[in-house]
């Protein structure tokens, strides 16, 4: 028996909702160490703290309350097999997005993100939940949708922007830490010359960034497996472009310690004039 898509997004859809009122529950100080990462794994961002914790735990639990067979791959817990009925199915979730910085109390980018995948790696449904906003943005068979943790029935539609230059668009890119943002905007300079506006942000909420037409452009640069696929089925559930910096489309693989490269556009106009550049 195959997991139905309509059952998989409100599945993703409740589940993300609970996270964010838990999240919004724990308030700020939620920071205290509770364990430090394998070496190796995450080095750049080597310690767990509590809120990562209690999110990873919810979202296990409501996977392991379906009775399903799920391989749930986190980003704290790497991978773990849920055995149960049914065709195996893959969970992809990002527990807390924005360590950094709620360590400090910074209100901006808290996110949480959980996605499902058949066993051939095709997307069932995903979202990600805005904390400090109260909403969740999620993926289904009809397009995607947004709508307050409060009232899950009370969605709006996302639409992409339909933006064609590059002058005119929004471009989203992880620039937060040192040793991304040197390296990157070196790198990526004709790029960063020729947008409008860069938001230093990415991870899973930058494919609902496009999806929702926040931004026009999303760059992951060197982005790990669960930041990308955690939140990806957001964008291609509402029409953009999404392919590695060659332009072939982006395969699910389930190798947690994968990185990416890979650019998402909200129109095919713009998505090559963004891989142009990228190619020089």
């Amino acid at each position: 028996m195959a997991m139905d898509a309509s059952f998989a997004t409100n599945f993703v859809t409740q589940a993300v909702a609970k996270a964010v009122q838990r999240a919004q529950e724990l308030g700020e100080f939620a920071t205290d160490v509770v364990e430090v990462r394998a070496k190796g794994y995450r080095e750049w961002d080597p310690e767990v703290i509590r809120i990562d914790r209690e999110l990873e735990s919810l979202y296990v639990r409501s996977l392991q309350e379906t009775g399903l067979s799920i391989v749930i791959l986190s980003e704290e817990l790497q991978r773990l097999e849920v055995s149960g009925e049914g065709e195996q199915v893959y969970a992809v979730c990002d527990p807390f997005d924005g360590s950094a910085l709620y360590r400090r109390r910074i209100r901006a980018f808290w996110f949480t993100a959980l996605a499902l995948y058949d066993g051939a790696g095709s997307p069932l449904s995903a979202a990600v939940g805005d904390i400090i906003a109260g909403k969740v943005e999620f993926s289904s068979p009809d397009g995607s949708f947004v709508a307050p943790v409060e009232n899950l029935e009370q969605k709006l539609l996302l639409r992409p922007n339909k933006t064609t230059k590059l002058s005119d668009a929004y471009l989203a890119t992880y620039l937060m830490k040192p040793h991304f943002l040197y390296p990157t905007v070196e790198r990526f300079k004709p790029l960063f010359s020729a947008v409008k506006f860069i938001l230093p942000n990415g991870g899973p909420c930058g494919f609902a960034d496009v999806a929702s037409g926040r931004c026009d452009i999303y760059l992951a640069v060197q982005q790990p497996m669960i930041e990308v696929f955690a939140g990806l089925p957001i964008a291609l559930s509402t029409g953009c472009v999404v392919t590695d910096f060659e332009g072939n489309p982006v395969a699910f693989d389930p190798d947690i310690n994968r990185r990416y490269d890979i650019v998402c556009s909200c129109t095919e106009e713009l998505h090559q004039q963004v891989l142009a550049l990228l190619k020089g």
